[in-house]
C-alpha cells in the first residue's frame, strides 16, 4: 500500500468525499482497488448511476431541462455542459458494453415459431463547418409477435438496432440472431419500404438457414404512395385502389390506374400515376397477402418500427436542432440501450478484471478504540461595562448578572 488518496464523488443523495487506499501491484502499476471494486468512472465526479439517470433524463428532453430537473430535484448543482458530458460518456460505456455482449458465447439458443424484422430509415441535420447537411439514422427492429395489453398491443422480446451506417446496423442485426436464435424451425417475417438498402435482398441474407422467409411492403408506406400519387383524383378511385390492393387483385388496380389516366387534367397528374403504376408493379410479389402465402393473418405483425420512431424523432429533430457527430452518435446509443433495457447494466457493471493480489494489512484493534483529542471550548466569562449611577436600570441588570 502506497497512501491514502481522498476523492469526493456526486451521488443521488449528494456529495460524498472518502478516502481509499492506493496499491502498488506486482507489475508496478498503480490502482485503487475499491474504486475498480465499485466500478467508478476513472477521473469523474459521478457515480456510475448518477451518470445513467442523467443520460436516461437527457434521452427524453433538452439539455437545458435536464440541468434544471437535476438542480431542483437533487443536493447537485450542474449545469447543462455537464449534462452533454455525461451523456457522452454514457453514449460510449453503452457502445462498449454492446460489443463486449456480442462476444458472449451462448449455449441454449431460442426456438420460436415466427420472428419479424423490420427497417426503415430517418434523417437529421448534422453540424458541419459550413453548414447542416442531412445524415440518415438507420433502424433495424426485431420481434417475436406481439401480445394484448387490455386495449393495447406491446411487443415481445422487442430489440432495436440502430447506427449511422447502414451496412454495420445489419451485421449487428446478423450477430444477434446467430448468437441467440435457433432458426432451422422459424418462420423470418420482414417488411420495409422497399427502398435503397432495404430491399428484399437485403432481408434475405439475414434468413438465412430459417426455415421460411416472407417478405411484405410496409403498409404505411404503400398508403401514403397512393394518397400521394392519387392527390387530384377523386376518393372514390383512392378507395376502390385501396380495395384491389388489398385483395391483390391486379384486374381491379389495373383498371382504377386506366380511369385516373383517362380522368387527369394535366401532366404532373398523368406523371403521378404512371409512377404510382411502375410502384405497385415492382413491388406486387411484396403486396401478397399472408392467407395467399399459407400463413394466418394474426400471425404477421408488422408496422411497429415505422411508429417506434417517435422514440428517436421526438429527441432528435424539430425545434431546429442539429447534432454533432460524436453527440448523435452518443445519444442514439443511450436511447438504443434504454429501449433494450441495457442502459442501467451498462452503467453499472462489475468489472471482468482479474481479482488484485493484496497483503492483508495487521492493524491493532486498539486502534480503533482509541479516542482522538479534540479541542473544547470552555465558558467565556463576561461583563458590562457601567457609565450610569448604579441605582439607575442599568446599574441594576449589572448588580443582578454579577
Amino acid at each position: 500500500m502506497v497512501g491514502k488518496r481522498e476523492r469526493t464523488l456526486n451521488f443521488m443523495c449528494g456529495a460524498v468525499t472518502f478516502k481509499r487506499r492506493l496499491v502498488k501491484l506486482a507489475d508496478k502499476k498503480y490502482v485503487f482497488p475499491l474504486d475498480r471494486y465499485l466500478q467508478l468512472i476513472p477521473r469523474s465526479r459521478f457515480s456510475p448511476l448518477m451518470v445513467e439517470k442523467v443520460a436516461k433524463l437527457a434521452s427524453h428532453s433538452v439539455l437545458r431541462t435536464t440541468a434544471l430537473a437535476v438542480n431542483l430535484l437533487t443536493p447537485l448543482s450542474i449545469s447543462h455542459q455537464k449534462v452533454g458530458q455525461l451523456y457522452q460518456a454514457a453514449g460510449t460505456q453503452c457502445e462498449k458494453q454492446r460489443e463486449e455482449t456480442t462476444l458472449v458465447n451462448i449455449e441454449k439458443k431460442r426456438r420460436v415459431p415466427y420472428l419479424y424484422l423490420e427497417g426503415d430509415a430517418f434523417c437529421v441535420a448534422l453540424k458541419t463547418k459550413q453548414h447542416h447537411k442531412n445524415v440518415f439514422i438507420h433502424r433495424l427492429q426485431l420481434t417475436e409477435g406481439i401480445s394484448q395489453n387490455g386495449q393495447r398491443r406491446q411487443t415481445l422480446n422487442r430489440h432495436v438496432f440502430t447506427g449511422l451506417n447502414r451496412q454495420a446496423v445489419f451485421n449487428q442485426v446478423q450477430d444477434y440472431l446467430d448468437q441467440n436464435y435457433d432458426l432451422r424451425a422459424t418462420t423470418m417475417i420482414t417488411g420495409s419500404d422497399n427502398g435503397s438498402g432495404y430491399e428484399p435482398s437485403c432481408f434475405d441474407e439475414l434468413a438465412v438457414g430459417a426455415k421460411k422467409h416472407e417478405h411484405f411492403l410496409d403498409r404505411y408506406h404503400l398508403n401514403r404512395k397512393i394518397r400521394s400519387r392519387l392527390s387530384k383524383m377523386p376518393k372514390i378511385l383512392q378507395s376502390k385502389l385501396f380495395q384491389g390492393v388489398h385483395n391483390w387483385d391486379n384486374d381491379q388496380v389495373q383498371i382504377v390506374l386506366d380511369t385516373c389516366e383517362f380522368q387527369a387534367n394535366y401532366a404532373d397528374s398523368l406523371e403521378a400515376i404512371q409512377l404510382l403504376r411502375s410502384y405497385l408493379k415492382r413491388n406486387w410479389n411484396y403486396l401478397k397477402p399472408a392467407d395467399k402465402r399459407s400463413l394466418a393473418t394474426e400471425t404477421v405483425c408488422l408496422g411497429g418500427c415505422e411508429s417506434n420512431h417517435r422514440r428517436f424523432t421526438y429527441r432528435l429533430k424539430h425545434q431546429g436542432r442539429s447534432w454533432s457527430k460524436a453527440g448523435l452518435k452518443a445519444m442514439i446509443a443511450v436511447i438504443t440501450s434504454e429501449i433494450n433495457g441495457q442502459l442501467e447494466t451498462a452503467m453499472i457493471k462489475m468489472p471482468n478484471t482479474l481479482p488484485i493480489s493484496i497483503m492483508p494489512v495487521k492493524v491493532a484493534a486498539s486502534y480503533f478504540l482509541k479516542q482522538p483529542f479534540t479541542q473544547h471550548q470552555g465558558i467565556r466569562h463576561g461583563s458590562i461595562s457601567l457609565d450610569a449611577a448604579t441605582s439607575s436600570a442599568m446599574g441594576n441588570l449589572v448588580k443582578a448578572i454579577s
